[in-house]
């Protein structure tokens, strides 16, 4: 813990821009950090609205002192004692500033919600010109930025496509690109639209429209912010009840709550079915499986019956990556793809970064990052691949998960009883998620001394050299941001 001012106020920020201006998020995360402060991970990044708001504070802050400067004058009548005192409330200032930023974001909001409906009305605007854009939306607890990876390689073998950036799936980072990057050229627009709310996937359809419309599938993630599955699965939806009447829907037969749910939100839209487990609503079937050795990826034949893909590789390692690129089949057909240029497009595909992504180690150690994956079912996806590697130690590393709600227990129990049947050793960070899996796994037969916890990511992956030996399997799983610490 430290008590400069300066890191103080540098560090609130940014707990304040992790939690995307959320102020009852923030004003939970500030008391439970205090004026404490930790070595951040990631940049704070000075966007016009947060250097507007900072310098709001600052005169908030300016105003506070000189007013309490001049009446402590008044009463002693002394330069010394005042400009001390100044000080004094400087320092005290500081270590609330949390308190000062969401003053200053609630004077701020009227004009930043302007703002931001101009640019997202001139978004619509502009796309609204481009009357033969086709559009993809895609949404869904887990898997949005793989398949939209897989979608635009395989769709860029014959059109130009402009998808959206990373994570940036808001109103305002959508409305900016298309502002920025789409022109005349561009003949397919692919959306990752995230939420966590109700209405969220609404906003974001009210300004593309999109006229395919794929739902990766619904589990608990975000649960704390849509209060409950009810609220989650009709919020995954609104991609499929805001699309255009005539949309394309695209769903995932792999997931139950999708398969529950879906009819009574198409009101007589198209829809196909994508699976990686051979789900009988799905018209592809994937045969001869085999996971490459050393972790290198996977190879399958992809069957229809009307004409076969044929064998396919891929340096994937999750066996969700399948039912990705039937996906991808299914719209690159609907656009008449020829076979070659689709089986072109898949060989291009390539892991995504922090999403099981396979590093080899100086030292003999194979690691997998699967850091930004946060849900049940990519956990459950994690120790399937960790399971393949036959005659390996294997080595797990969590935090366990955020934003579980009343099923975190629940959650995290059954964690811990998945690695208890695949793992050696698994490291825990210390934190309210990871006793439950500890639970699991001793419940469930592991031994308590292959289980260690760290106060800290930084500790743990500090210390993990000394755990690890030449050959072993280590897997990363999840990396709470720091406003979850």
């Amino acid at each position: 813990m430290t008590l400069s001012p300066l890191k103080i106020i540098e560090y609130q920020l940014y707990l304040l821009q992790l939690e995307n201006y959320n102020l009852r998020r923030f004003w939970h995360v500030f008391l439970k950090n205090g004026f404490s402060v930790r070595k951040m991970r990631q940049e704070l990044v000075w966007t016009n609205k947060l250097k507007l708001m900072a310098v709001l504070v600052g005169v908030i802050a300016l105003l506070i002192i000189i007013g309490l400067g001049s009446a402590v004058y008044l009463l002693t009548n002394s330069v010394l004692i005042t400009v001390i005192d100044a000080l004094i409330n400087l320092y005290i200032l500081s270590i609330i500033f949390g308190v000062l930023a969401i003053i200053a974001v609630i004077i701020i909001s009227p004009l930043d919600f302007i703002l931001k409906q101009k640019v997202t009305n001139a978004a619509k605007k502009k796309i609204n010109k481009h009357k033969n854009l086709i559009i993809i939306g895609i949404t869904g607890s887990y898997g949005k930025t793989t398949m939209k990876e897989v979608l635009s390689e395989v769709l860029t073998q014959k059109y130009k496509v402009l998808k959206t950036d990373e994570n940036k799936n808001t109103p305002l980072g959508i409305s900016r690109l298309i502002l920025d990057e789409l022109d005349d050229e561009t003949e397919i627009f692919i959306a990752e639209m995230g939420a966590y709310n109700k209405g969220d996937i609404k906003k974001l359809c009210n300004i593309i429209k999109p006229g395919i419309a794929i739902l990766t599938g619904i589990n608990e993630s975000h649960l704390e912010r849509f209060g409950s599955m009810e609220n989650t699965v009709d919020a995954k939806f609104e991609i499929i009840r805001y699309a255009k009447e005539n949309a394309q829907v695209i769903l995932n037969a792999d997931d139950k709550r999708v398969m529950d749910n879906y009819e009574k939100y198409l009101d007589n839209r198209t829809v196909a079915f994508y699976s990686a487990e051979n789900n009988n609503r799905c018209e592809y079937k994937i045969v001869n499986k085999q996971f490459l050795a050393d972790g290198d990826g996977q190879q399958a034949d992809i069957l229809n019956s009307q004409q076969d893909i044929g064998n396919i590789k891929t340096s994937f390692l999750g066996e969700y990556i399948f039912g990705d690129i039937i996906a991808s089949i299914i719209v690159a057909r609907k656009f008449d793809l020829p076979i070659e240029k689709i089986r072109h497009g898949i060989a291009r595909i390539k892991p995504i970064e922090h999403r099981l992504q396979k590093i080899i180690g100086t030292t003999g150690v194979t690691v997998i990052d699967d850091s930004y994956n946060g849900n049940s079912d990519g956990v459950r996806e994690a120790i399937k691949v960790l399971a393949k590697f036959k005659n390996k130690r294997k080595i797990y590393i969590t935090p366990g998960l955020v934003e579980s709600g009343d099923k975190i227990k629940e959650i995290h129990y059954n964690i811990g009883k998945q690695l208890s049947e695949v793992v050696d050793k698994v490291i825990l960070i210390k934190n309210s998620a990871t006793p439950h899996i500890e639970q699991g796994l001793l419940e469930n037969g592991f031994e308590k001394e292959d289980i260690i916890f760290f106060d800290s990511a930084n500790q743990a992956h500090a210390e993990i050299k000394n755990i690890t030996q030449a050959g072993d399997v280590v897997l990363f799983q999840n990396d709470w941001t720091d406003n979850y610490v």
